[in-house]
This record gives C-alpha cells, structure tokens and sequence, in this order.
C-alpha cells in the first residue's frame, strides 16, 4: 500500500513542476504591456498677452492617439502640474493642435506653462515648460491721496473751501468755513445746520432761500482728460444721510462753462444714489445721462467711483462704479475741457424739505483719490 502512495506523490511532483504552456507563450497575466507612447507638444503661439490674459496655441506633435483631453496647467512658480492650475483647450482641430485661453491672471507676474494631454487609460503627458510676463499697470499720476484729509496742513496743500465760485450753489444752504472739520485720523466731516436767521436768498437759481449753514471744498487739481492724460481715476468712500432736505454729494463740473458734468455720488432726500453726466453746448441745451441705484445702509462706509477715459478725439467713457461693481458706463464730449473735483452737502432744493428740512445733516468723507496715467491701461 506504501509503494502505491509513493508513485503517486512522485507523479504529482513530476506534473507541478513542468511547464503549463509547452508553446513558450507567456501566460496571460505575465504578457508584456506594450510601452506608452509618448506624446510631445509644439508651441506654435503665444499671443494676446495683457494685463490679465494670454493666449497659446499648441500642436501635438507625436502620440496623438487615444487622447481624453489637452490643455496647459499653469502657474507663478516653474513646473507646474494638474495640482496647480489647469485650464482645458478652448478648441481643438483633428490635426492636434489645440488653443488655450487664460484670462484669471494678475498684471505684471510671470507665469510658467506646459502643455498636457491626458490618454483615455488616464496617463498625463507633460510638454516643454513655456514663459512669459502678463503687462504691469503704468504707474500712475496720483494727486490726491487717503493723506490729504490728515491735518490741516494736508488738507490746505490740496483743497479750498467752497465752491469754486463761491459760497452759494442750487438749494438752501450757504457754505461756511466753520461747517468743515478734520478728525485727525483722515477723515473729513461736513455738518448742516439750519437757521432761521434771515440771510436773504442763494446767489444761484432757483435763488431759494438761506436756511442752512453747510459746507463745500473743492480739489485745487483740475481734471483735465486730453492726449497727455487720456485715463483718470476718481475715487472716494462716504457716509451720508438719506433724509428729506439733505443733499451730498461728490461730482465734477466744468472749469470753464457748464455743461459739462458728472454726479459720481449724489443722494436727494432718500437712499437711491444718482450718477448723472450732462452734456450740451451750453446750459440752456443739456442732455443727461442718468443711473440710479439704491444703497442700503448709505449711512455707512460705501466707496463710489468714476474711471474716465478718451475713446476718441472729442469723447470720453465715463464708467461709474459703487463698492467695487460697475453701474454705468455714460459718455461725453469731454476730451479737452478742464474739470473741478467738489465735495460738498447742499440741503433741501432737489432733495425735498422746501424750508421744513431737519435741524441738521452730516456727511462723512475719507480716501479721496485721484489719479491720472499717460496711457490707457
């Protein structure tokens, strides 16, 4: 019985170790993958490079089979990846070549690129690295800052009192020196205070009444958008009042005749703001361009902006912003025609009240900018 269990086991031996496959074919789970082939890239373009953008434009020069998507990933630093950022190609053609679009960059950085293409077995192949440098924002001619309102050492260096052409304007209140004060800290405070002293009536149409003292400054700057300085930025954050009678407001008006002018914040009586450009040949014949928004909470801090730029020999664009979002972009035969900057808090008039207004009304001021560059950025 032992002799036959043993001839047995010798047999099972015999068999488990020879070969399975007598052919020389490998099994299937040993067979060889074929070796990827790899994909290589062309820069064929790059272009379009601004302040916030570029364009590239590749071609797959070998391996363009089975591939799942292209694009380039990108970044500030060299050798970026697909943990960086990643952009996919904005189109493609059947020869392989492919553009990218990148338009999230910041001006004056200089970004690496490489081209990449993902095989649909989820391989990523990774191209040559590629530079370039976005365009940096011409520096600009700053001639008001968050400084100016800082003493009155400051504030006389940059501002007069008033208006520019004196102490009265288009509703009831006249301006007066003491009416403006300095909180030491860079801000600037503008305070209405009604009266019922007899003080005769406002030198300027509708000529109503006097029935408050309130303030006015102007920017000794003058704005001025022609081939030397074609791009402007005006700039300001306030808090104002909203009731009826109290009249803020920031705008430039022209130095030499009116029209023209632009309201950049102007609030009547209530909480909508009112951009207002007016245009015309003389102040008989206007035309206005109108854009009003409600502000919620305008008695808290809300910067309101103009950016006016030359679009022609004879025109500006005029883009009118509050808290950073555009609402308007009106236009104007500005191109030549010198401005004044005025800050000032007229009362009753166009915002109501008519000689029942309240007792008083303040309106606040900071960051006051004003800027100009030699070309449009």
């Amino acid at each position: 019985m032992n002799r036959y269990i043993i001839l047995l086991t010798c047999i099972i031996i015999f068999a488990c170790g020879k070969s399975s496959n007598p052919s020389g074919e490998y099994p299937t789970d040993e067979i060889p993958t074929p070796k990827e082939e790899v994909i290589t890239f062309k820069l064929e373009s790059l272009e379009g490079v601004g302040y916030f953008n570029a364009v590239l434009k590749f071609t797959v020069t070998a391996g363009n089979k089975n591939i799942r998507s292209r694009g380039v990933v990108y970044s500030t630093k060299e050798s970026p990846t697909k943990e960086d950022e990643l952009v996919l190609a904005a189109s493609t053609t059947g020869s392989g070549s492919f553009e990218v679009q990148l338009d999230r960059l910041s001006e004056g950085k200089t970004y690496y690129v490489r081209p990449f293409a993902e095989k649909t077995n989820g391989i990523f192949f990774y191209g040559d690295q590629q530079k370039f440098e976005t365009v940096s924002y011409p520096e600009p001619t700053v001639y008001l800052d968050s400084l100016t309102f800082l003493n009155q050492q400051t504030f006389e260096t940059y501002w007069k009192m008033f208006y520019p052409w004196g102490t009265d304007h288009n509703g009831s209140a006249r301006m007066y020196e003491g009416q403006v004060s300095l909180d030491g800290a860079g801000m600037l405070k503008i305070k209405a205070d009604r009266t019922e002293v007899w003080e005769g009536y406002s030198t300027a149409d509708p000529w109503l009444r006097i029935f408050y003292h309130s303030g006015a400054i102007h920017a000794k700057q003058q704005i001025l958008v022609n081939d030397e300085r074609p791009y402007w930025v005006v700039s300001g954050d306030f808090k104002v009042p909203t009731m009826v009678g109290s009249w803020p407001a920031f705008w430039i008006t022209g130095a030499w005749t009116w029209p023209p002018e632009i309201d950049i914040m102007e609030f009547k009586g209530n909480n909508t703001n009112w951009q207002n450009t007016v245009t015309g040949p003389d102040w008989q014949n206007t035309s206005w361009q109108t854009t009003k928004t409600v502000v919620e909470n305008a008695g808290s801090w809300h910067n309101y902006k103009l950016i006016m730029y030359k679009t022609s020999a004879t025109h500006v664009a005029a883009e009118l912003y509050i808290d950073g979002q555009k609402k308007a972009t009106h236009t104007g035969d500005f191109v030549g025609k010198p401005f004044w900057l005025i800050i000032n808090m007229q009362m009753e008039g166009a915002s109501g009240g008519h000689a029942s207004g309240p007792q008083s009304a303040e309106m606040q001021a900071r960051n006051i900018y004003l800027a100009a560059y030699d070309v449009i950025p």
